[in-house]
């Protein structure tokens, strides 16, 4: 057997031909995948709760609130999409795992990098120093450690769909394009930045986290996660750390009512992204629909000023 780069592996670790035991560790990733959806669902529903008048998507002066189940009907429709669509997986390709030991630790360090994060980033002393923070541990740190690791042979091997991956421009749109459209659409700001302290917010904001976020979240931990425990746990675990990155940048901050709103929002979001990497591991589909997320609506609002 080969690994990601063509070359020979030692003690590869297959994925289990044992009906029995294959069965059983479905069981365990459906099982875990449910526990993981109800959080989701009691964050949803707390959310709403605690604002029926809609919740405010961002700290920047000027937004209005938006109701809390018409912010995820985007993210849900995009979800949808990447289940229903045709393809040679459901929810996932294959991964396989060839250094087990490996694959746990990359794994642990991908959620350090998270949580240190997390923790470092409220006590920056600028906001724009978090840019800076997060492209060095979300992008710069992982890419260089585990390609170094790679150097002596991949810990895991992911199977990539054949045939053609523009089925996924429609969860793609739905996900980034929606957002802009009609009664789905965030009303601009009544006030905000210089446009040109707008534009390298969005080019920043693009690298980052259309990029970045994508690197760390999808590529990297999804896809370890989902070798190791499956894909809906994957998948579900991944998108609620992913919410849970953004809790101290939104509204709300670490509170009850801070932690319920990302998990319900900007997880949302993350389960709709690991979707698509999931089916088609493209991760040039996740980048696009992050980017039109959170850069179409400033496109849109620029070019109003404009005209």
């Amino acid at each position: 057997m080969r690994d990601a780069r063509g070359m020979s592996s030692p003690n590869p670790t297959p994925a289990t031909t044992d009906p029995a035991e294959a069965a059983s560790a479905s069981r365990g990733d459906r099982g875990r995948g449910l526990a993981l959806a109800a959080v989701f669902v009691a964050a949803l529903l707390t959310a709403w709760a605690l604002h029926p008048e809609g919740v405010v998507v961002s700290r920047d002066p000027g937004y209005v609130p938006r109701p809390v189940p018409l912010l995820v009907v985007p993210a849900l429709l995009a979800a949808a999409a990447a289940l229903a669509l045709p393809g040679p997986s459901r929810p996932a390709s294959a991964i396989t795992v060839r250094r087990p030991r490996r694959a746990v630790a990359e794994t642990a360090g991908l959620i350090g990098l998270f949580a240190l994060f997390v923790v470092l980033a409220p006590r920056l002393p600028l906001p724009e120093d978090a840019i800076v923070l997060k492209a060095a541990l979300f992008m710069l740190v992982p890419a260089l450690a585990l390609g170094l690791l790679a150097r002596r042979g991949a810990s895991i091997e992911i199977e990539r769909p054949a045939g053609s991956t523009l089925p996924a421009l429609l969860p793609v749109a739905l996900l980034g394009v929606l957002p802009t459209l009609g009664h789905l659409a965030t009303p601009a700001p009544s006030t905000g930045p210089p446009v040109g302290l707008l534009i390298v917010s969005a080019v920043a904001t693009a690298i980052t986290a259309g990029l970045g976020e994508e690197l760390l979240f999808r590529r990297f931990l999804q896809t370890r996660l989902e070798a190791l425990a499956g894909p809906w746990t994957g998948i579900l675990a991944t998108s609620l750390l992913f919410g849970l990155s953004h809790v101290l940048s939104h509204q709300g901050g670490l509170t009850l009512d801070g932690v319920a709103q990302v998990i319900a929002m900007q997880g949302s979001t993350g389960i709709a992204l690991g979707l698509i990497w999931a089916r088609w591991r493209r991760l040039r589909w996740c980048v696009l629909a992050h980017v039109l997320l959170n850069g179409l609506g400033v496109l849109v609002h620029l070019v109003s000023l404009a005209l």
